[in-house]
């Protein structure tokens, strides 16, 4: 088994298909409901997400600040038995611009699930100037 058919690849790889499809139940059904997302910077979507009920807020305040444009698409995972990373490709347009960068995120699991994600992003500043409050 390599780090991109381990299990928690799987599991990864599986968390993008569901939000891709927009089934907020079964991606969700993945997290921990204690688990927690950090995202740098400085911006609307910048923080600590602690919880499920985070989590979604976090999404839905993504989902309609870009009016529903916010796309990502994997491009790779590798993982562990704790950890993924994964590259990804995101776009959207938000107050008249348009994104798109490569982020990659690394995932934590215990028991299965999704405990904790970081994320990176490949140019701060513009991350930063799109997400402005």
């Amino acid at each position: 088994m390599g780090p991109d058919t381990h299990p928690n690849a799987v599991l990864t790889r599986r968390l993008y298909e569901l939000i891709g499809h927009g089934d907020l139940t079964g991606y969700l059904d993945l997290i921990a409901d204690d688990a927690v997302f950090h995202i740098g910077g400085d911006s609307i979507v910048a923080g600590e997400h602690r919880g499920k009920d985070a989590i979604i807020r976090l999404g839905m305040l993504v989902s309609e600040e870009t009016g529903g444009t916010f796309q990502t698409g994997l491009l790779s995972v590798q993982a562990n038995d704790s950890y993924s990373v994964t590259l990804h490709r995101w776009t959207a347009q938000r107050r008249g611009e348009h994104v798109e960068m490569d982020n990659f995120n690394v995932y934590g699991f215990a028991r299965g699930l999704v405990v904790e994600r970081w994320e990176y992003v490949a140019d701060q500043r513009a991350h930063d100037a799109f997400w402005r409050r």
